[in-house]
Order: structure tokens, then sequence, then C-alpha cells
């Protein structure tokens, strides 16, 4: 059974894509223009700490910037009220979808070789391999659990802690999304799950291709803004009643001068029954490795 969802504010990448509305404050919807859509879903696991394992993932919950895997937090925003995160930078939603120009999926976690995981483990523009959830543009992004039932709702919710200016909203198959405009200058972006899409126990249509996304997603909205996580794979095994997804992970303890990185190659299972039910499993550490020395 899933853990209650926990608010995490993250920087993670949006970019264009999804349909756009005109929406105020208070949830009164306007003209909407339509964008181009991907198909993914959203996720997470709790602390791991190094050399550990994790307790049970939950959706849209876990590690963020300040995580117990000592990884590296990106300064995507800039100054303020300047670059791609400005308020008066144009932004049409996000481009969130299955990724097209990454790496090829390694598949099953224990078949990875420590080589490429010590090849890919510090390369950011490699963090998701293709066919997983990826937006490759910046974003300060906030994922809030509970689901909403529609771009209405979330826009009603107003943003973390009652800041920012509203500006618009969007959506796609995923996700709703309200964009904020943090004291007049920096852009910021609130999201709920789609509850006809991931109610936090049901995941619509399930398949295990779907299931796969869903967990990508969810590792996104926990990891994409942490320098040594990536996503190098994930493998399928399908029953009669239960499928079964092993998402394949890297994090990354960075060691200071004189010190080498620990990085830790991980696997976490994903389980849909008939009927769309969703499981999380642990995440599991299979190796640890020595990575770059300072």
């Amino acid at each position: 059974m899933l853990k209650t969802w926990l608010g995490l504010a993250l920087i993670s990448l949006a970019g264009c894509g999804g349909s756009a509305h005109t929406t105020t404050a208070n949830g009164n919807a306007g003209s909407s223009n339509s964008g181009a859509a991907g198909s993914a879903r959203a996720g997470s696991d709790d602390q791991t700490g190094s050399g550990g394992t994790s307790g049970a993932a939950s959706p849209v919950a876990g590690r963020g910037g300040a995580a117990g895997i000592g990884g590296k937090v990106p300064d995507v925003a800039g100054s303020a009220g300047e670059g791609p995160l400005a308020c008066s930078a144009p932004y049409a939603g996000p481009s969130a979808g299955p990724r097209s120009d990454g790496p090829p999926d390694l598949g099953r976690c224990a078949s990875i070789a420590d080589q490429v995981v010590l090849a890919r483990y510090d390369d950011r523009s490699a963090r998701v391999p293709k066919g997983l959830y990826y937006e490759p543009n910046e974003s300060i992004t906030f994922w809030k659990p509970p689901c909403s039932k529609s771009i209405e709702d979330t826009v009603a919710r107003g943003a973390t802690g009652a800041e920012g200016t509203f500006m618009d909203s969007f959506e796609n198959d995923w996700f709703y999304e309200a964009a904020y405009c943090l004291n007049g200058s920096l852009r910021r972006t609130e999201r709920n799950l789609r509850c006809d899409y991931f109610d936090g126990e049901r995941l619509a249509d399930a398949t295990p291709e779907r299931l796969a996304f869903l967990a990508s997603m969810l590792w996104w909205a926990d990891h994409s803004n942490l320098e040594g996580s990536q996503i190098l794979g994930h493998s399928i095994v399908s029953g009669n009643s239960i499928d079964v997804v092993e998402l394949c992970t890297v994090s990354t303890v960075y060691g200071d001068f004189g010190l080498c990185d620990e990085v830790q190659l991980e696997s976490t299972t994903y389980r849909s029954a008939v009927g769309g039910a969703v499981e999380f499993g642990k995440t599991e550490v299979l190796r640890t490795l020595k990575g770059n020395c300072r």
C-alpha cells in the first residue's frame, strides 16, 4: 500500500507542450490552446542513505534537493528576473513526454556492467534513457499530492505557502500545472497528478509499459534536480494477474577534496495487479562503486 503523499519542492525540467488555459486563481476557466502532449507518469521513494535501502515508494515524495545520498543540486535559477525561468520569459507549458534522444535503455539491473555505470553516472545529459519520462527544459516545480480532478482544482489550491502571483495553467495526459510569478521575477510551477491517470493507488489503462513510464515520472519528480542521479534502464516481467517492473537507477555521494565519489546501482520494483492497483517496492542497493576521485 502507498504511504501518505508528501509535498516536495523540486527543481526539474519543463518547456512547451500540453494544453494551455486562461484560468483565474479562483478556478474559472476561459479559452484553451492545444499543444503537443507526451505520455508519462510521476513518483518517488523514501530517502536512501549511503549503502542502505529505502522504505516503500510513494508518489511524489522522497529525496528532494537535500538527500541522504549526497547529490549535488545544480543551480538552474540564475539571476532573478533573467534567463528561461524569468516571469517575462515565454512559457507555453511543460514539455513532458517519453524521451526520444537519450541513451539506450540498458534493461535488467543485474546485467549492467560496472564500467557502464561509471561512464554514465556523472553525465547529466544522459540521466534518462529513451522512452522514459523526460523534460528537456529547466523549471522550478512543486509536485504536490493529492491528485487533482481538474485544472480548475489545481488552480484553486494556489501556490505553496501562498507565495506567488498566478500567471497561467496547463495540462497534459498525466498532470495539471499552474504557473506563478514569485517576487515579481522568477517563475515556478505547481503540479498535481491527474486523478483520471493515477490517483495514488490505481493506474488508468494499466499495462507494463505504462507502469514503467509512471515509475520513471515518479523518479523524475524526486531526482531530476540531483547531480549523479540516473535512470539506466528497466525490465518487465508479465504474469497472469501481476506485472512487475524493475527500474534501474544510480545515486551518487560526491567525495570532498581528496576523496572519491561513491556510486550506487539501485533496483526498485513496481507491481500492477488486475484493475490497475499499483504497489511500490523498496529500493535496494545492488552495488557500490568508486567513481571519480577529487
